[in-house]
């Protein structure tokens, strides 16, 4: 039998390599104390995140409002157009369009 080292002083030596490092249990004190809510960390984000997608829809429905707007006004434009140049094609003489307050457009 060796008479060396016991196996205890085998494990203290162990906890000396500076690569090791020893967990404690932490102390229990304050059993009563109160513990705070638990918080959702993304309910802040949700809520920021929602209010720029709320900003971003409202500003893509201006968008398709002002395209849809511009849209029509060409559709109107381009038809006074053509109907302009077709009687001017068929060779009549009064073909400029009159505005309903007698204007010439």
């Amino acid at each position: 039998m060796k008479t060396g080292s016991p196996w205890n002083a085998r494990a203290a030596r162990r906890f000396e390599d500076p690569r090791i490092i020893e967990f404690k249990p932490r102390p229990r004190s304050g059993k009563n104390r109160p513990v705070p809510p638990i918080v959702d960390p993304l309910l802040q984000w949700e809520s920021d995140e929602y209010r720029l997608r709320m900003q971003q829809n409202f500003l893509a429905i201006t968008v398709l409002i002002i395209i849809l707007g511009a849209g029509l006004w060409l559709f109107h434009e381009l038809t006074m157009s053509s109907r302009t140049l077709l009687c001017v094609e068929a060779g009549q003489a009064n073909c400029v369009p009159i505005d309903q307050r007698g204007m010439i457009k």
